[in-house]
């Protein structure tokens, strides 16, 4: 009876013990993968773009410590990112820019409960608004830093090009010893150099404390360069004369952005989150953004329907491609609309180019004497001295000649009012014929004068678009279809009332400029009113609030 109860006593006891030991193993497991689940990736988050490996690029991996000491380095990213970019975009071989692609690792924080607190948050990608929404997504928080396995990490997982011309860069920055970790820093720096790709080393704190912790070592045995910076130091930005300006010019070039496919509107709001972003640190931030934007680096095919365009006309032909607002307007009225905005941009582009081309002058003539030891700095000095070894070059910064508009062709006009002035001659219809059309269907008679005018008084029926507004898009919402029959008369065509027939030199009558460009934008059922007509003579109707009952 005693062994009995001895027995079940140990059975019992055993069988807690499993129980509990099972309980503890779960509750361990779950709290794993609690800690170990994947975050949502920002918005916009890229992946990697160049279809072709061997493509002649520049390449710059940012290997970020995130462990809780490091607010400070993430803050100078943040807000040098589009400084570093930009002048990494003014990088030219032969006068020809390169593809700039930048990856993103952070390593230290043991927010993700990613194994060894390393974190691949983008491939190579040229999406520095997706780059740009990742920074600001970053969060410190302390761990261990493995500077040596990110580095590995980087050269395996990301697809480096083969172009033996291409400027490949890692850039590394914290502040704990560089040897931490089961990866050997040396081998992996070695394996790095002799694939060509090199590595800098920037250390936050001390000079001689990153020179003890390795961090020198790292990078002098990489072949790059080594720096120390006071990561905690804040960003001093200077001002120019120019920058409200170009603030303002990126406002207008936002508006030439034409979104299409299911991510569409949400890259373009990210477009417009990132240029808060930019602007929340200075005027100055958000100029040095701007730049970037209006620059060859900047393009947005994946999502902009003028930049798809631009790659491949092909675009249209996809109706999932089309935004909603395209859908009732036929192809020849989208490809307007597409070509002036094509057009609207590259001017705007050229007017920011221009104005930070003397910006740059500005700012060089006005530079702080002592040089900051910060993020930006220490990259640009290193990035300078490598992209000159691979025949890379920063073009010096020169004004464009304000006459040089290359939106505005004056011998284009002159050609095609030739064009037109023999088309014009057989469009001028009587006074008969002209009320006669406008009874027909498929007839609309335009009013093109300024909106107070029309309001005042007008023919009846005729519906309104002020000439100073003419472009492809606002003609298409008016006039969606091109085949549509127009008539269109002026100020010039009536008598009698000069409030609100107020005639202009005959030469000037709206009359012409508004054939002309209604020819041009591909509207050629064109016909003009020939007679001149009395204000109140009963000839014609009018309507509008200065007409009497």
């Amino acid at each position: 009876m005693k062994r009995t109860k001895i027995f079940i006593g140990a059975f019992t006891l055993i069988s807690l013990f499993i129980i509990g030991m099972t309980v503890q193993i779960k509750a361990t497991n779950f709290i794993k993968s609690w800690f170990s689940k994947p975050v949502p990736e920002p918005t916009g988050t890229p992946t990697h773009t160049t279809n072709n490996n061997n493509e002649d690029v520049i390449q710059l991996a940012l290997l970020l410590d995130t462990s809780g000491s490091m607010n400070g380095l993430i803050e100078q990213t943040k807000s040098q990112l589009w400084k570093i970019v930009n002048e990494l975009s003014t990088l030219k071989r032969n006068g020809e820019s390169l593809p700039l692609e930048i990856a993103l690792y952070e390593y230290g924080t043991r927010n993700y409960g990613h194994e060894d607190y390393i974190r691949k948050i983008s491939n190579f990608t040229t999406d520095m608004d997706a780059i740009s929404a990742n920074l600001f997504a970053l969060r410190t928080n302390g761990s261990t830093e493995y500077c040596g396995l990110v580095m590995q990490k980087s050269l395996n997982e990301l697809q480096w090009s083969n172009h033996e011309n291409s400027l490949r860069m890692i850039y590394i920055a914290g502040n704990e010893s560089f040897a931490q970790g089961r990866i050997n820093y040396r081998q992996v720096v070695k394996n790095a150099k002799e694939q060509g790709i090199l590595i800098n080393t920037i250390f936050c704190g001390p000079q001689e404390q990153g020179i003890a912790l390795q961090w020198q070592s790292g990078a002098t045995l990489a072949g790059g360069e080594f720096v120390s910076i006071d990561h905690n130091q804040q960003t001093v930005y200077v001002e120019s004369p120019y920058d409200k300006e170009i603030s303002e010019l990126n406002e207008a070039l936002n508006d030439t952005y034409i979104s299409y496919g299911n991510e569409g509107q949400k890259r373009k709001e990210n477009m417009k989150r990132q240029d808060a972003n930019a602007s929340s640190y200075s005027l100055a931030n958000i100029v040095e953004r701007s730049a970037f934007k209006s620059s060859n680096n900047y393009s947005n095919e994946k999502w902009d329907l003028v930049d798809a365009y631009k790659k491949d006309k092909k675009v249209l032909s996809k109706n999932e491609n089309l935004p909603m607002k395209f859908s009732n307007l036929p192809m020849d009225s989208i490809v307007q609309v597409i070509e002036e905005k094509t057009a609207q941009r590259a001017r705007i582009n050229a007017q920011i180019q221009n104005l930070n081309s003397q910006r740059k002058q500005f700012l060089a003539q006005n530079r702080p004497t002592t040089s900051v030891a910060n993020f930006e700095n220490s990259m640009l000095q290193s990035i300078q001295n490598q992209a000159t070894l691979k025949g890379l070059k920063v073009e010096k910064a020169t004004s464009v000649p304000t006459y040089a508009n290359s939106m505005v062709n004056y011998p284009g006009f002159t050609k095609m009012t030739k064009e037109v002035e023999t088309y014009r001659k057989n469009r001028m219809v009587r006074l008969a014929e002209f009320k006669k059309m406008a009874k027909e269907k498929g007839t609309i008679i335009l009013d093109t004068r300024s909106k107070s005018a029309y309001d005042g008084k007008h023919l009846k029926g005729a519906i309104h678009l002020n000439f100073s507004d003419f472009t492809a898009e606002k003609l298409a919402k008016v006039i969606p279809s091109k085949d549509t029959r127009i008539l269109i008369y002026c100020n010039n065509n009536v008598l009698g009332d000069p409030m609100s027939f107020a005639a202009k030199s005959q030469p000037l009558a709206l009359n012409i400029p508004t054939f002309i460009n209604l020819y041009g934008y591909g509207y050629k059922n064109l016909y003009e009113l020939n007679d001149l007509v009395p204000a109140d003579g009963g000839a014609l109707e009018f309507e509008g609030r200065l007409v009497k009952n």
